[in-house]
């Protein structure tokens, strides 16, 4: 074979990669905007049974409630070989260990603040992502980077400082949740490399459910059987859309894009959010809240810009 048809042969191999290329980002992409508009949700749904309940009793039964769903799924998917997969086990373990701890910081923060503060603190694990995995130590910040994240910077302190020094503390556990985001969604991606996205979901889950219900238990009053009644349409919309569906998507949109770029696709979450709480909490937003919203979501945006 000469060189003008080796070259003719690789450049039609290339044009071959593309679609698939092309395909795999596009579903990417859209796994991302439709976990947006469950997430969107989530604040509202837990804010009921929150309140109800106590917020590690809120996330437990809520939990066990997607742990059944996990588990059809799984079966049904066929995955059981990979939970002898013991390379993974590592990754699946720090993935555990961080999801836990960031949902356990949210149900608790909910507790103290609002559902809109919650969705838009959250979304500074894009500031978070880009400080802790997007860039390396030796490259040099460039000047719309530095700009992102000081605005990001000053909308989360308008948002935990709303008018005085003294912040909120259901802000503060959900600042520590998004910390926590980037942290786990790197384990999650590197486990998504050895085993599924159901496999994933359900092990964590799993493993989450007893340390989750003795924390509760030392620190919440048990709700009764009657409460637990009264929360169930939220509780399984939590469990269900939040929990399965919107967290397989998440896994399939980390594995596939950079975790930066899903986290920027997430910025239409805080805006939808703030709609919901006004029409269904009437929570209206505050201008703390507003003013603070503008400059995170600019600031993420600049970060992310290519």
């Amino acid at each position: 074979m000469n060189k003008n048809s080796q070259a003719s042969s690789q450049s039609q191999n290339l044009d071959l990669n593309k679609p698939c290329l092309a395909d795999s980002q596009s579903r990417g992409e859209l796994f991302a905007l439709s976990l947006t508009l469950i997430e969107a949700w989530f604040p509202i749904f837990a804010f009921f049974t929150v309140a109800a309940l106590g917020g590690l009793h809120a996330y437990f039964y809520s939990l066990l409630v997607a742990v059944l769903f996990l588990f059809i799924w799984w079966v049904w998917r066929g995955k059981q070989a990979e939970i002898r997969l013991t390379s993974a086990y590592k990754n699946l373990g720090l993935t555990t260990l961080f999801i836990t701890s960031l949902f356990a910081l949210t149900f608790i923060g909910l507790q103290y603040t609002t559902a809109t503060n919650v969705a838009i603190i959250l979304f500074l694990q894009i500031l978070f992502s880009y400080l802790f995995l997007g860039r390396r130590q030796e490259e040099r910040l460039n000047l719309k980077q530095v700009s992102g994240a000081l605005l990001m910077t000053l909308g989360a302190l308008l948002i935990l400082f709303p008018g005085s020094l003294k912040a909120n503390i259901g802000d503060l556990f959900v600042l520590g949740a998004a910390m926590l985001a980037p942290i786990a969604n790197l384990y999650q991606k590197k486990a998504r490399a050895q085993v599924s996205s159901e496999t994933i979901l359900l092990v964590r889950s799993v493993i989450a459910l007893p340390f989750i219900y003795l924390l509760a238990s030392l620190f919440e009053l048990a709700p009764s059987i009657e409460m637990l009644e009264s929360q169930f349409v939220w509780l399984l919309l939590t469990g269900f859309l939040v929990f399965f569906v919107a967290k397989v998507l998440w896994v399939e949109a980390i594995y596939i894009l950079p975790i930066t770029k899903v986290n920027a696709l997430f910025a239409f979450a805080p805006l939808m959010t703030m709609g919901l709480a006004y029409l269904v909490l009437n929570q209206v937003p505050n201008l703390y809240q507003i003013l603070g919203m503008l400059p995170i979501l600019m600031g993420g945006y600049l970060i992310t810009r290519r």
